[in-house]
This record gives structure tokens, sequence and C-alpha cells, in this order.
């Protein structure tokens, strides 16, 4: 009985076993639907021959990232006599890369150095002594403007100078605003020879040179205090509400170095950088303050102001922006199609006009500064401003707020109402009051408003 029991239990033990092997057999044809293999340090070292290129080993970089082991933890995969595993191989290496040609060129496009915040400094005539002073020097057949900004923003340098096909990087000492040429001298970047092919000029004697303002941001203009003296006179930086006062802010401080401080407080600006947001207004510390006041006795609490003045329909949108979504964000349709929205336009479209009316007529000593030519004319409008705050301005202050104009509070124009959010009743409200404005201006030996603002 015993024996019988024995040879019944190996007789079991031994069918298991075989159904088990041929469940391994069946199921390998299917490994490939298993999802456990994205968690795989690197890929299959029978992959990894001549073909395989850097994009793929890029991609699967951002797949998963080997951590701990050293080089050697997870590195190899045992070569597999399954045709099944060998399948699955194949398609986890094809999915790593794109399907299509074109789709190998878009990833190559997104994954390119994108270089924003670039300026054009202006055409230099620069000769071969001071070219041969440059720390760093490319000279590629093919070169554009493009690579030799992003060759010199790679290499922390603040400016790129540009002659195809030479490129050099350097800083902003070695040039003055005052020394700039004709435009027109830089126009062609290479010399025609007889046989009508271009020739790359040798950059040894005297030649003009494209110089541009690469993102990088020199030291210097990241220092700022207050005044070292405190200021017995106030000047104001008198605006209507989105009519861009944060922004000018920023370009006075580069400029001068100097904080400006608020007749408020913001957070959200103090957090930035706007360290005078948090220093009393009447402390005299800081070169200008903000204000949107428009009062007769809050206007002449100042010795002087700064009146800065915008397009009113963009004046308004802005600031409805930021009530909606904050210093960036924008308003949504909805909130476009609201009743808040023409509830905004009748109460702020009068005070627009009434901010800029008072300040003309109970302000002591006024500069007059348009939002939209300080956008076409930076340089000359931030001289002007300079010159009023009583301010000895450097040129590398000049050139770091040049380079670095747009600061941190910059709203992208990607997304705006999808529709025209001005009624024509509000159109002929918010045109009355440009012209009272315009008049205004006039009678004050002031220079109009710009011609945008409204048709004439």
């Amino acid at each position: 009985m015993l024996l019988l029991c024995l040879g019944i239990a190996y007789l079991m033990a031994g069918s298991i076993l075989l159904l088990q092997r041929s469940s391994i057999r069946v199921a390998q044809p299917n490994l490939a639907g298993l999802p456990p293999l994205l968690s795989l340090a690197a890929p299959p070292t029978a992959l990894r021959v001549a073909g395989l290129g850097v994009r793929a080993r890029s991609r699967w970089a951002t797949i998963h990232s080997v951590s701990g082991g050293g080089a050697k933890a997870g590195r190899h995969w045992p070569a597999s006599r399954s045709l099944g595993v060998q399948h699955l191989h194949h398609r986890w290496f094809h999915s790593l890369l794109p399907e299509s040609p074109e789709q190998r060129v878009s990833l190559h496009r997104t994954n390119r150095h994108k270089v924003k915040n670039v300026h054009y400094r202006g055409c230099f005539k620069l000769p071969g002594s001071t070219i041969s002073t440059f720390p760093v020097y490319s000279l590629q057949p093919n070169l554009t403007t493009q690579s030799c900004i992003e060759t010199c923003t790679d290499k922390e340098l603040l400016l790129a100078v540009f002659k195809k096909p030479h490129c050099f990087c350097t800083w902003t000492s070695l040039f003055s605003l005052n020394q700039q040429s004709d435009n027109q001298q830089c126009v062609g970047n290479t010399a025609v020879n007889h046989t009508g092919t271009s020739t790359p000029t040798a950059p040894t004697e005297h030649h003009y040179y494209q110089v541009y303002h690469t993102p990088v941001l020199d030291s210097r203009c990241k220092e700022r205090m207050f005044l070292p003296q405190r200021s017995s006179s106030l000047v104001a930086l008198s605006s209507f509400p989105g009519a861009g006062n944060t922004w000018v802010r920023h370009l006075i401080e580069l400029v001068t170095g100097y904080y400006t401080g608020s007749f408020y407080f913001d957070g959200t600006l103090y957090n930035r950088g706007f360290k005078g947001e948090k220093d009393y207004w009447k402390s005299g510390r800081s070169i200008c303050i903000k204000t949107h006041e428009s009062g007769q006795k809050e206007i002449e609490m100042f010795d002087s102001a700064i009146l800065l003045i915008r397009n009113p329909y963009r004046s308004l949108k802005a600031e409805f922006n930021r009530k909606c979504a904050g210093h960036l964000g924008h308003a949504t349709d909805a909130q476009w199609k609201s009743k808040e929205w023409p509830e905004f336009v009748s109460s702020y479209a009068p005070w627009w006009a009434s901010h800029a009316l008072s300040w003309l007529t109970f302000g002591r000593r006024l500069l007059v500064v348009h939002y939209e030519e300080l956008q076409r004319a930076l340089l000359p409008q931030l001289r002007l401003i300079t010159d009023f705050l009583n301010v000895t301005m450097t040129e590398e202050r000049l050139l770091c707020a040049q380079s670095n104009q747009d600061g941190h509070f910059k709203r992208s124009r990607a997304q705006r109402p999808s529709f025209d959010p001005f009624t024509p009743d509000m159109r002929q409200m918010i045109d009355s009051f440009i012209g009272n404005v315009d008049k205004a201006l006039q009678s004050r030996n002031f220079s109009g408003l710009p011609q945008e603002y409204l048709p004439r």
C-alpha cells in the first residue's frame, strides 16, 4: 500500500513539471505585451552595435535613469536563444526611435538649443588687433548668425561678433555704443571673386561685424542697492494700472543700479527681486516710487513724477488679465464674456483719463513717458529717464537694460481672447477719453498721444 501511494505521488509530480514547461513554451511568444520591461536599466547587449545613434540613447535616458550598482549594474542582458525574446528585443529597440523620417526631423528640432532674449547691438568696424584679443573664435563655412549666438551663449560670453564665416565671442567692455557704424556696412558678409562664387574675407584688416547680445546676463547687472544717502526729494513713477509700471521699474533698476520703492506692498514682486517693496515709501532710500494714485493730495506728496501713459485699450486688457490670472496669466474667454468685463471697462476707462489729467494738473515737475515709445526706442527713452532722475548712467548699465529688458513680468502674447472684447459703445467712450488726454498733454507743451492710440 505504501509503495502504491509513493508511485501515485511520483506520477503526479512528473505531470505537474511537464505542465509547467509546456506553459513556459506557450507563453514566450506573448512576452512582448508584458509591461515590466520598461524598468530595465539598459538596452539588450546584442542590440548595442554601431547602428545605435545618440538619439536612441538620449530617448532611453529619459525613460529610465540607472541608480546604484555602479557601471556594471543592470548593463547587460544574457543572449537569448528564444525567437520570442529576440522578437521582443527588436520591438523594444524600435519603440525608442521615431516611426518616420518626419518625426526624426521634428525630434531633432525640438532638441535644438533655443536662444531667447537676443538683442542686436549694432554694426562695428573692428581692427584685426582687437579681433585677435577675443577669447573665443570659430570658423565654419556654413556659419549662421543663430549658430554663432548659440556658441557664445554656451561659452557664457555676453557678445557674439559675427561676419560669415567668422564668429567671435567676447565681453561688453570692448565696445562703445558711440562707435557704431552704419548698418549698411554689415549687409554683406562675404566677398565675391571673379568666378562669381562667394569667398570669405580674412579678419586681418579693418572689417565690419554684426554684434549681438547673448542671453547671458552680466553679473554686474544683478548688483542693486538702496540709495547711499537718503534723498529729501520724492519722485513718483505714476501710471494707470496695466500701463507697464513694473516693467519700467525693472528697467530703471537695471540702468541705475538702485532699488525702486512702492506706495503699496506686493509680496510677489518682492519675492521676484523688487526689494524696495518692503521699504517705507517716504524713507528716501529708493530712486523712485511706484503709485497708481490720482488724488490731488497724493500727487502733491511728491516733488516730481514720471508719468507713464499706455494705450488705454491695452492697459485695460492688461489690468483685467492681472485681476483674473495674476501678473503673468491670462483671462479666459468665459471671463471676457462675463458681466465682469463691461463693469470693469465702465469703471476703469474713466480712471485711465482722470489719472493722466490729474497728474498733468497737479504734478509739480513732470516727465511724460509713453509705453509705446519706450518699446520702440528703449535706449533714448532710458537716457531721458536717468537724466530726469539726476543719475549718472554708465554704458555698462545701459547695456544691462538692453540685454535683459523683458525681465520676469512680461506676459506672453500667445494666449489672447479669441474675439474683440470691446463693444462699439465701449470704443466710443474710450476714444473720447483719448481725445481729452491728448488735448491736455498738448496744452501743457508735451507731445500728444502716439498716433496708434486713435486714428486721426
